[in-house]
Formats: structure tokens, C-alpha cells, sequence
């Protein structure tokens, strides 16, 4: 599931995300995540799964809370602070198969010492 819209408290309604560098050049920064149409900031995300809560004032865990649409065809999620539990924003997924679906495991590594190399010992 790809979060694909958010619903922006600047327009009153469900909206595209654009996902940008905080500061561009320096994407260990963090990403922003915005609202495409009228490009209001909804949060940051610092790293995967975390992003910066100004209640907490510090970087927490995201937490993510499935909530019944009326919408067909787009689930929702609740974006909350894991510190404060905060509701952060309101994201909406494609509903779209994972691009790893029908992948098959790959095969084990063969047994034995490779080639090249000689017994520890």
C-alpha cells in the first residue's frame, strides 16, 4: 500500500501528495510531505517510519491507524505520534497489488567453500 493523497487541512478535502527534500540538496534532512495542490506542509518524515512531532518536540514513531472511508476504493490510515498520540494527518492509499506480489524466493546459496578460498583453521 502506497499512500498516494492526504486529506489537506489548506483545501478542506483529499488531495495529492508531493513528496519533496526539506532541504533540497541535503535529503538526510528529512522529506517533506505536502499537499500537491496547494503545497501546505502536512510532516516531515526523518526516517522510515519516523518522522518529527512539534508537540513532542522530537523525532517519534509514526503509528498507523486504519479508518473506515465512505470512500470505495481508498483505504485510509491515520498517521498518529507514537509519544503523544497525536493525529498527524490523514492519508489515502491506491489500491494497488505491492510490486512484490507473485515474487518467488530465490534460490539458496550453494553449500561447500567457494573456489577461491581456502578452510579457517
Amino acid at each position: 500500500m502506497d499512500a498516494t493523497h492526504l486529506n489537506c487541512t489548506g483545501c478542506g478535502r483529499m488531495q495529492p501528495i508531493r513528496f519533496e527534500p526539506l532541504l533540497p540538496g541535503e535529503p538526510s534532512l528529512g522529506t517533506s510531505v505536502c499537499c500537491a495542490h496547494c503545497l501546505r506542509h502536512a510532516f516531515t518524515l526523518l526516517k522510515p517510519a519516523r518522522f518529527y512531532c512539534e508537540i513532542c518536540d522530537q523525532v517519534q514513531p509514526a503509528l498507523l491507524e486504519r479508518v473506515d472511508t465512505d470512500q470505495t476504493g481508498a483505504p485510509g490510515v491515520l498517521l498518529v505520534c507514537g509519544g503523544c498520540f497525536d493525529a498527524k494527518a490523514m492519508l489515502y492509499a491506491a489500491a494497488r497489488s505491492s510490486r512484490f506480489a507473485g515474487a518467488g524466493a530465490s534460490p539458496p546459496p550453494p553449500r561447500g567453500l567457494p573456489s577461491d578460498r581456502a578452510p579457517r583453521g
